[in-house]
Parts: structure tokens; C-alpha cells; sequence
């Protein structure tokens, strides 16, 4: 046991090192032969990450929501809730936390928490090794997922009272009220890494996306949330297509603050493309996610820090994993982007 750990450790270690040798020469390479090398580039890293799947079992991707049986805790916090009268319009402080990748926590100014995407490491391996930990075991009254990816779907990993998955229609309760958007994940990479072609290997078919009816599997469903609480609107994109339906975007209106997937390779979305989001919404602020957090996250993820985007626009670098906001924090903004950059709480208890 103890070689074959060392042999899986070596393995990993030098896998990684070449992921981040490969990344480092992309930034070296002179603008004539950039375009050619990158297209080689890309197809080198996507063959090693998914041999990194071999090494996969040195962190777990147990997490199914089954288990929540044996929880110590119990709703005695949502019976007293739900006697009393509460109203998501009324102003008040929200704090947002930040859990790593696409994990927000909000707490509306009663108290009630809203989980949304914990992530986890691919069950199946053939996305190779995200994740150093597992997502810690925090206690929410709800936990929600967007859509039905690994680096999303841990719904099963924190001790929730509810839980809301792929969730359409409205829910209300306290002082919270979450509206799901039904539209469909981005299934164009837009930037360095083509996972759409992997996707397309995965499936067996050239077409993975489009038509009407659209033809996607359900993982390239996704959901967006419109949480409402404080007298505001807090919009949870996921992985959304940068252009959802005229439906959706009616549905969503203007918001408050809107969570943009976006990182410096444009894994989910370009920066052209996470800018017409937030334009589209008319945020006060933008927060981005799914981009690099090291303390948490691998590199063979292929995900990049976003602080190239953020310094595109007006912004605040935030100091810590909390932030609270309000309507005078939102006085004055329009697109302001706050970025958590390493400041998470997804590391803190996990198991490592």
C-alpha cells in the first residue's frame, strides 16, 4: 500500500508540474507562432488531464445526499421560522461568502442560509483531479444546485435542511424567496481549453448542443437562481449560455448583484461575453467565479484567476471570504466588480 500511495504521489506531482509547465510556455510563446503552438497545446493538456483520472483516488467523491440520516442536527430553526411573518422586500444586510470555484453562501437578514453549487471531485475520473479536499461540511437551512456537473453538484456534502437541485419555479420561505430559471449551460468553450470536444468524445456525437427542441444531455441543463432577500436581487448564473432566452431574461428582469462564471482562460464564459451578462442584468455589482483558487483548486483544472477580468473594470478587492451587502453598498455602482480573488471558506474544516 505504502508504494503504490508513493507511486500515485510521484504520478500526480509530476503531472501537475508538466500542466504548469505547459501553461507557463503558452505565456512565453512570441504572437507569430502563438496561434499554432496554443492549438497543439491545447490538445497536450486535454490528454493529460484526463490521464490524471488515474490518480484520481487520492481524493474522495463520496457525496450523494443519502447520508443525511445520520445529521446530529435538526429543523427547529425552520418551525420557528415558519410561524412568523417575514418579507424578502424588506431592506436589510446580506452577507455573501465565498467557498471556492462557484460556491457562494447567502444569509439573509434573518438569518436564513442558501447554499449554492458545493463542489467535489469527479466520481467517475475522467476529468482528472480538481480538487486538493473535499468541500467542508458546513450547516445551511438550504443547499441548491445549478446544474448536474461535479465541480457543482456536492448537494450531498453539506448538512442541509433542504434541498433545492436543478430547482424551476419559485420557493419562498422566511424572509427568502428563490425563482428558477430553466435554460441550458454553455456548450461552446469559448477560450484555451476545448472541453466542448471532450464532451463531444464523451457522448459519442458530433452535436451536443442546439436545435429545437434542443438536443443536450441533461448535464448541459442548467439552471439559474434568483435569490431575493434584503429588498434585493442576488442572481446565481452557474454555467449558463452567455445568450439565454428572451423568456429568462424577462423572468430575471434587472438585479442587484449577479454571480459571472469567468476566469482568465474563459473556461465558461470570455470576457466579452461575461461583460453582456452583466450588462444585460444591469448589475450594481458583479462577482465572478469559477476561476483558479490555488489553496483549493489544482491546476490540471485548467482554470485561471479572473483579477485580469476584474481589472477591466471598476472593483474592489476583497480582503476576506464574507462580504455584507446592502442598498447603500449599491448606491453609485453599475457593473462593479468585487473580487474575492483567494479569500474562501471552502478550505476551512475540510478534510484534507
Amino acid at each position: 500500500k505504502r508504494l503504490r500511495y508513493r507511486f500515485f504521489s510521484i504520478f500526480l506531482k509530476n503531472k501537475i508540474s508538466f500542466i504548469m509547465f505547459i501553461f507557463d510556455s503558452l505565456r512565453k510563446i512570441n504572437t507569430k507562432k502563438r496561434t499554432l503552438m496554443k492549438n497543439k497545446l491545447k490538445l497536450i493538456v486535454i490528454s493529460a488531464v484526463c490521464v490524471l483520472g488515474v490518480g484520481y483516488s487520492l481524493v474522495t467523491a463520496s457525496t450523494n445526499g443519502l447520508d443525511l440520516w445520520m445529521s446530529g442536527s435538526n429543523n427547529n430553526k425552520l418551525v420557528e421560522i415558519q410561524s412568523q411573518k417575514h418579507s424578502y422586500k424588506k431592506s436589510g444586510d446580506v452577507e455573501v461568502a465565498f467557498f471556492s470555484n462557484s460556491s457562494f453562501r447567502i444569509t439573509s437578514p434573518k438569518g436564513i442560509t442558501v447554499l449554492v453549487d458545493p463542489w467535489r471531485n469527479d466520481p467517475s475520473g475522467a476529468w482528472g483531479l480538481w480538487y486538493r479536499m473535499d468541500f467542508p461540511k458546513v450547516d445551511v437551512d438550504i443547499v441548491m444546485s445549478t446544474h448536474a456537473h461535479f465541480d457543482h453538484d456536492a448537494i450531498g456534502a453539506v448538512d442541509s435542511h433542504m434541498i433545492l437541485d436543478r430547482m424551476a419555479g419559485e420557493f419562498s420561505f422566511g424572509d427568502v424567496k428563490i425563482t428558477g430559471i430553466a435554460d441550458k449551460h454553455q456548450c461552446l468553450a469559448p477560450g484555451l481549453i476545448p472541453w466542448t470536444d471532450a464532451v463531444k468524445q464523451f457522448e459519442g456525437r458530433e452535436v451536443i448542443c442546439g436545435g429545437n427542441p434542443d438536443v443536450n444531455y441533461r448535464h448541459l441543463d442548467n439552471s439559474m437562481y434568483l435569490i431575493e432577500t434584503g429588498g434585493m436581487k442576488f442572481l446565481m448564473w452557474g454555467d449558463n449560455r452567455p445568450n439565454p432566452s428572451n423568456k429568462a431574461l424577462s423572468m430575471i428582469g434587472d438585479v442587484d448583484v449577479v454571480f459571472v462564471p469567468v476566469d482568465g482562460s474563459k473556461h465558461i464564459l470570455d470576457y466579452n461575453q461575461a461583460d453582456s451578462v452583466v450588462a444585460s442584468v444591469k448589475a450594481n455589482i458583479a462577482i465572478p467565479h469559477h476561476y483558479l483558487v490555488k489553496e483549493t483548486t489544482f491546476v490540471t483544472s485548467t482554470l485561471f484567476p479572473a483579477l485580469e477580468w476584474a481589472q477591466t473594470h471598476e472593483n474592489t478587492l476583497l480582503d476576506a471570504a464574507t462580504v455584507t451587502i446592502n442598498k447603500s453598498v449599491l448606491k453609485g455602482k453599475d457593473g462593479h466588480v468585487y473580487y474575492f480573488g483567494s479569500n474562501q471558506l471552502g478550505s476551512v474544516g475540510s478534510k484534507n
